[in-house]
């Protein structure tokens, strides 16, 4: 199955989707309806009301909306990984590591403001990657600070994506003040305007909702024995990757080098922005499921012994369909309550009038 990768074939692409298809099965055949983190998350109840709405209200064509949506974040985390030459050659492999960490866990393959913000934290990922290009370096940056703004929009313990934007500057460019401040002016530019909007209609109080930043540890696990073991595979297979990338860095120009320190560095600073949450389950970790890939995809490159990668991907596979099958039908989130709503924030409430009941809140 891994040699349908292996290779640059348009092909492949088609394989990938029904690889997909079927790693996600059970998710098609249980569909839910868009999640959101409470009602903090104001522009994605906005955004999900629309695609609801769009969609005919209808949970299966969310879901498969949000299976197209990690399949073309997939084929995007492929094609940034063959511009910049992080492996030895060009496949889809990549691709392949994506569909595979999302499918460990259920809560990852559902509509939801953190799936989308990763379009975000891919294009901020490319744009960080092409800082080393010494054409056009101040649209890079302030085009990424624009990224960090808006996936902080939708999901705002991402703002700590500042500290990668930092890191990618000390790593990438030599220290120029002036492009420190063009990046600082990209992070605040969406939010100027969003302000303005705000204040413009007299819903100003929005913005405070929005600033959301919370730290819980995990209480009781629900089917402990699908996270264990998804969980469990995730940390064999990142360290399996880290080891093989220590192996191919002996063999890199430095260049590639400084590439895979920001990817790593991402990979810190994700798993960061993941703790400060106020969301159940694991939508939260999404971010973190980029870089991961890439480094995951290393494994899928040695040569030696071919055996190993293939114990790995069968293995992958099998946790695969045991997180997404057992116990069977996934449970699902009730919504809440529609409480009654103050009178000295009515109109505050009435932007918000998205229907809760078919928007789950976690």
């Amino acid at each position: 199955m891994l040699n349908l990768f292996r290779s640059y074939n348009p092909y492949s692409v088609i394989v990938l989707f029904l690889v997909a298809i079927f790693l996600k099965l059970a998710i098609l055949i249980h569909p839910e309806m868009a999640f959101a983190a409470g009602h903090s998350q104001v522009v994605w109840l906005k955004l999900a009301g629309f695609l609801q709405a769009f969609l005919g209200n209808s949970a299966f064509l969310i879901t498969f909306f949000a299976l197209v949506n990690l399949f073309g974040q997939a084929i995007f985390l492929n094609r940034i990984a063959n511009r910049h030459h992080l492996y030895p050659r060009a496949t889809y492999l990549p691709a392949l590591s994506y569909i595979l960490v999302t499918s460990l866990f259920k809560d990852w393959n559902y509509l939801s403001a953190e799936l989308v913000s990763n379009w975000l934290v891919l294009a901020m990922l490319s744009a960080m990657l092409q800082l080393y290009s010494p054409t056009d370096v101040r649209k890079q940056i302030f085009n990424i600070g624009c990224f960090i703004s808006l996936t902080a929009m939708l999901v705002c313990p991402n703002i700590l994506f500042v500290l990668l934007l930092l890191v990618a500057l000390g790593v990438l460019r030599p220290f120029k003040a002036s492009e420190w401040m063009v990046g600082l002016l990209g992070i605040i530019t969406p939010f100027y305007f969003l302000t303005g909007i705000l204040y413009l209609t007299d819903h100003l109080a929005l913005l405070r909702q929005m600033i959301v930043i919370g730290f819980k540890l995990p209480g009781r696990l629900q089917h402990p024995e699908i996270v264990g073991t998804a969980a469990g595979l995730l940390l064999l297979m990142l360290l399996a990757g880290i080891w093989y990338l220590n192996y191919f860095m002996s063999r890199m120009l430095f260049q590639n080098k400084k590439w895979w320190w920001v990817v790593v560095a991402a990979f810190l600073v994700s798993l960061l922005a993941g703790a400060f949450t106020v969301a159940k389950g694991y939508h939260q970790w999404m971010a973190m499921l980029v870089p991961a890939s890439f480094i995951i995809a290393n494994v899928w490159f040695e040569e030696r012994k071919k055996w190993v990668t293939t114990i790995f991907f069968y293995l992958f596979v099998a946790v695969v369909i045991f997180a997404q099958w057992f116990p069977g039908i996934p449970e699902r989130v009730p919504a809440p309550e529609r409480e009654k709503k103050p009178a000295s924030t009515a109109s505050h409430k009435i932007s918000l009038n998205i229907n809760y009941n078919r928007i789950h809140t976690i």
